[in-house]
This record gives C-alpha cells, sequence and structure tokens, in this order.
C-alpha cells in the first residue's frame, strides 16, 4: 500500500440519478470518520452526473466512468477491482440512493479493527425511509442451534454472524475479495450480491454490524416481483430467473428452485394487472437459461507499490 494513502474507500455505482447521488456523496463526506476516499463508479449516465461530481471540491472523489450500462453486477465488478488494484485495504460498496448516517462508517471500522480483522465482510443495517427495516437488505443467516448465535459476541459487539447480504452497505475485507474474486459481472443484475457474499463467506465470518445505519431511498420497500412490476421492466426479470437457477445450481437446490418457479407462474397468472404471457414467458426463458448459464468468475490484484 503506498505512503499517505487511506486504507478505506467506498465503491458507489450510479446510472442517472445525479440528485440522489449528489446527496449520497454528502452524507459520505460528512462522516465521523475521515480518512476514506469515494470511488464513482458511473454506468455512463446521460444526466449530468459527470458534470455534478466535477462540481464538488474534494480530493477523496474518484470518478470513472465504465464507458456504457453495465447493470449493478458490473458496476461493482469494475469498482471492486479499482479498489483493489489501487491498494485499498477495504471497500465499503452501495448504490447511490444509499444514505448512511454519520457515524456507520466509523462503525465498521472500529468494529473491523475489534475483530483484527478475522471478517470477510460486515453489513450495515439498511433501513427505509419510514424508519422500518428495508426487507431487501435484511442478510441471511442460518443457525442450527443457539451456539451458532455467539450471543457473547452480540452483547459486546452488536455483531451478528450472517451467510449473505445486499450491496447496500457491504463493507468487504479486500484481502478475501483477492483471493474470492469479484462480482459476477454478467449477473448484470439481481442475485449478484447473495452470491458473491456467500463466496466470501466461505473464507473468513461475515458480520452485521447493528450500530452502522444506511437509509435506502428506494421507490419503495418492496421487492423485486415479476407478478407486479410495470410493463416497461418486466424484460429484466429475465436476469433473476436465470441468475436464481444459476445459484440454485451451484448450490444443488435446482428441485427448491423450480418450486419457487412454480409459486411464481402461479401468482402471475392470478395476480399480474397485464402481460401476463410475457410475464410468464421471461421467466420460463430465464429459468432455462440459468441451466446452461456458466459465468466466468475474474479476479483483481494489488498492483506493484
Amino acid at each position: 500500500m503506498r505512503k499517505n494513502m487511506n486504507k478505506y474507500a467506498e465503491v458507489i455505482v450510479t446510472y442517472n440519478r445525479k440528485k440522489l447521488l449528489k446527496e449520497n456523496i454528502e452524507a459520505l463526506l460528512n462522516q465521523t470518520f475521515k480518512d476514506h476516499d469515494i470511488l464513482i463508479v458511473d454506468n455512463n449516465s446521460n444526466d449530468g452526473t459527470k458534470e455534478m461530481v466535477a462540481e464538488i471540491q474534494d480530493k477523496r472523489i474518484k470518478y470513472y466512468n465504465t464507458g456504457k450500462n453495465l447493470g449493478g453486477a458490473g458496476g461493482f465488478a469494475f469498482g471492486l477491482r479499482k479498489a483493489i488494484e489501487l491498494g485499498y485495504l477495504y471497500a465499503w460498496i452501495m448504490d447511490d440512493d444509499s444514505i448512511p448516517e454519520k457515524e456507520a462508517l466509523q462503525s465498521l471500522v472500529y468494529k473491523g479493527q475489534a475483530l483484527d480483522g478475522e471478517f470477510s465482510f460486515l453489513a450495515s443495517l439498511v433501513y427505509w425511509t419510514d424508519g422500518k427495516l428495508f426487507d431487501m437488505n435484511v442478510p441471511d443467516f442460518q443457525y442450527n442451534s443457539r451456539l451458532g448465535l455467539d450471543l457473547d459476541r452480540i452483547r459486546r459487539n452488536k455483531l451478528l454472524l450472517i451467510d449473505t447480504c445486499s450491496f447496500v452497505g457491504c463493507f468487504i475485507n479486500l484481502k478475501y475479495a483477492e483471493t474470492a474474486g469479484l462480482p459476477i459481472s454478467e449477473f448484470f443484475i439481481y442475485g449478484d450480491d447473495q452470491e458473491y457474499t456467500a463466496r466470501l463467506r466461505k473464507l473468513a465470518p461475515a458480520y452485521l454490524d447493528f450500530d452502522s445505519v444506511i437509509v435506502h431511498k428506494a421507490p419503495s420497500n418492496k421487492g423485486a416481483d415479476v407478478a407486479s412490476a410495470d410493463e416497461t421492466r418486466i424484460d429484466r426479470f429475465f436476469y433473476q430467473a436465470r441468475n436464481g437457477m444459476y445459484i440454485a445450481r451451484k448450490n444443488g437446490k435446482v428441485g427448491r428452485r423450480l418450486r419457487v418457479i412454480g409459486g411464481r407462474i402461479k401468482r402471475i397468472l392470478r395476480e399480474a394487472p397485464d402481460h401476463r404471457a410475457k410475464r410468464v414467458w421471461v421467466t420460463c426463458k430465464g429459468t432455462i437459461s440459468g441451466f446452461f448459464f456458466n459465468p466466468k468468475i475474474e479476479y483483481a490484484h494489488r498492483k506493484g507499490e
């Protein structure tokens, strides 16, 4: 790592949401922990995002334009590659509509130090604008016994062992990211966070930090649902179905995934307001594609110091 360089960086993926991005950047610049940089990964916005970022005078901000829309998955892969190659030790990743509270980063840094750096990632606690937990950003965890809870660690450090988390406020230990590889760019959207954090979690424990809080200013606190999505967004659910089947194949849970898809199709036929045939077709096409989808995992390493 180069001398006088910050160890910590945020990776923010954005696309045509400069107003929200500006609020996100302001919240990051106002963190109580100051020794960090902000890497803006712009998926080729055409709404003046580049000019808006240029107007913010702070040397900690680094702007990168990907040249095309890589989706969330491609954007985070791009940003994590940059963070690793530039020599950062930790990367806190999030979408442009994520607004962290002032002490959110400080908590992650201090708790990472309390763990002596022996963690693959920490997850921030994510709320929606109404003060309720954001359903899609609640980490996954499974325990077969009470012993797995590590209640003493929860009491002392307010850290809960978890298995996977979303990319909204995922604080990644980049030494493990070098080994695990990058998020799968070909996912484009949907499932990239689940697949990637599960890969990281195999290398070292992961925790939810109850004291690191983010407000996610998404349009609603509802999950992505092909049965109710607006007509203009139906096609993107191909990725959800395809990526979900790929993950199921990888984990030996194809039967369970097919049952989920069957239930999804029934719900489309029962509840969808329009374009039911198209919704079913996109779901089936993505699921079938998932049986043959074999994306390549790419890797990044620190460049010479």
